[in-house]
């Protein structure tokens, strides 16, 4: 009754608080605020949220964080100053308009100085408009970041990388939203080093041989009509539960263009994705290739989120990859059914089935779970069979660690199963561009993460981690495939390879790392990051120890 009680309120503040703006544009995956909704959430002063599938619109947040605002009285000071900052970032979308904003170009910034403008904890545009038809916003975007290592995987190396672009977004008519987001880099140093990023390893541009130069580019038009909502485009997006990676769709997997369809009812949510994936151009010798010759390679994916209870979020659904010379008919149907449908189109692509589950046993704690089904047959569970497939992934997330305000505790386990991501036929693995979509773990491999997190406030942001990670490598003897224990979403198992698998069979590689983080917003849209770690890896008893550093400078004014 008291939960009722509790939650009626939140809502009846909500409907009377001023209106939201309808901005249909997303809020960009990297944006501080889903951690710091996910932080109110285990904490209990946010109804039911979850992470699991993001970016989400900034109408969305913006209710999200109305929602907040009603459970002020409870909030640390750290979590109240967070509060006021990401108020000031969504003010539009909250109906407070851009008064309180700085405008390089406009009438809004024309009579205040330059530095005194840049300098402020207002936001900033360089451009900004909006009327009662459209809003448009400028930013510009920047970085310059200096990378170095010192050990035994790369000598005493480092790199630089410096970008510059912008971004252009807004919405019309309250129902279109846009997004347009490019930018340039160069690199300068150790480029073996720098491509080590999965992030700069699946971009095109600085993989050609004699380049230097990189490009990041995100587009889309989106349209909201009340709970139906479709888009089309290229965005970085994240799918499933996890803190150090996701099992569905990972932040460290390159971006891909798609269609999307979104629904959502009450406690209810549906979401559909087909894209459009780069094939790989190595593929395993003897791994048979049934794929006709110019044939695309494609995702489909649908999900449906519900809570039958505040303290509990379920999603389950299916993906399959797929190759055609054109897109199949039966993945384009959203509720359809992605498995059944894949055998009676002749068993030939690569479908799994998921189930994620969010859990909030009592305030301060949040528990969950994944578990991705890429192939399985219960006649040979136990068995040792290689085609039963399967991750997991679970955790503990807790705020206020030992009574102590702002600080919380993570820990994390996850597993993939032999093979797992990979497939029996040539082209079919779940990878973009030869990067695993999924989970930056290959698959015969697991994980720990350990981590302490501690938000003083809004200008602030530490954490201490500590990952171990096992991995059961395939044989190799030069470029050549001796033995294949599953241990690489590449290379799928091929006739004539081993009937049944063990864990960790192959050659064992393990790896300790100790890291520190911290981000600093001096100046509203100016972030300073810095990573510090220390890495030690172990396999056919050769032991590599590294000092890895990092700092970046961040604008997106």
């Amino acid at each position: 009754m008291r939960t009722i009680l509790h939650w009626s309120v939140v809502l009846l503040a909500v409907l009377v608080a001023p209106p939201v703006a309808a901005q249909v544009e997303n809020v960009p995956v990297t944006n501080q605020v889903y951690e710091y909704l996910d932080r109110l959430a285990v904490r209990g002063l946010l109804p039911p949220y979850s992470n699991a599938s993001i970016p989400l619109s900034r109408a969305t947040v913006a209710s999200l964080l109305q929602a907040a605002e009603t459970k002020r009285s409870a909030m640390t000071r750290a979590e109240e100053s967070f509060l006021e900052k990401f108020q000031r970032e969504f003010a539009v979308e909250l109906g407070r308009g851009i008064d309180n904003a700085y405008v390089l170009i406009g009438s809004e910034g024309a009579d205040e100085s330059f530095a005194r403008g840049t300098l402020s904890d207002r936001e900033k545009f360089l451009f900004a408009l909006v009327d009662s038809g459209a809003t448009l916003f400028v930013e510009l975007l920047g970085s310059l970041e200096y990378r170095g290592a010192n050990g035994d995987s790369w000598g005493a190396t480092g790199a630089t990388l410096a970008s510059i672009g912008g971004r252009v977004r807004g919405t019309a008519l309250g129902t279109l939203g846009y997004l347009l987001q490019s930018t340039n880099g160069r690199l300068w140093g150790d480029k073996t080093f720098a491509l080590s990023d999965p992030t700069l390893a699946g971009n095109y541009k600085l993989n050609e041989p004699e380049s230097r130069f990189f490009d990041l580019t995100e587009a889309y038009i989106q349209l909201q009509l009340d709970w139906l909502n479709l888009q089309l485009g290229r965005e970085r997006r994240v799918l499933g539960l996890g803190y150090s990676d996701r099992l569905l769709v990972s932040g460290t997997a390159p971006a891909f263009d798609f269609i999307k369809l979104g629904a959502r009812y009450k406690a209810f949510s549906f979401t559909y994705f087909h894209g459009s994936l780069v094939r790989e151009t190595f593929l395993l010798p003897g791994l048979p290739d049934e794929a006709a010759e110019n044939t695309n390679k494609y995702l489909a994916l649908h999900r449906f989120q519900f809570s039958p209870l505040d303290a509990l979020t379920v999603s389950l659904g299916e993906m399959v990859i797929y190759q055609r010379l054109a897109p199949e008919l039966a993945y384009l149907i959203p509720v359809n059914f992605f498995k059944s449908a894949e055998h009676q189109l002749g068993d030939k692509d690569n479908a799994f089935l998921f189930l994620d589950v969010e859990v909030y046993p009592i305030r301060n704690l949040k528990l969950y779970g994944s578990w991705l089904i890429d192939d399985i047959d219960f006649a040979k569970w136990g068995t040792g069979w290689w085609g039963n497939q399967f991750g997991w992934q679970a955790g503990a997330y807790a705020s206020n660690v030992l009574g102590i305000e702002d600080v919380d505790a993570l820990v994390e386990y996850a597993r993939l199963e032999p093979y797992l991501y990979s497939n029996r036929l040539a082209g079919n693995s779940y990878t973009h561009n030869e990067i695993t979509i999924g989970h930056s773990l290959p698959p015969n491999a697991d994980e720990w993460l350990l981590e302490l997190r501690y938000r003083p406030s809004s200008v602030l942001r530490l954490a201490l981690g500590y990952r171990a990670r096992r991995h059961g490598a395939n044989v190799l003897e030069g470029d050549s495939l001796l033995r294949n224990v599953g241990g690489d979403a590449l290379e799928g198992h091929r006739p004539g390879d081993a009937e049944t698998v063990t864990f960790l069979d192959g050659v064992l590689e393990t790896e300790h790392r100790w890291q520190v983080r911290a981000a600093w917003e001096p100046i509203t849209n100016l972030f300073v990051e810095g990573v510090a770690a220390y890495q030690r890896r172990r396999s056919m008893g050769t032991r590599r120890d590294d000092l890895l550093s990092a700092v970046r400078i961040r604008l997106e004014y």
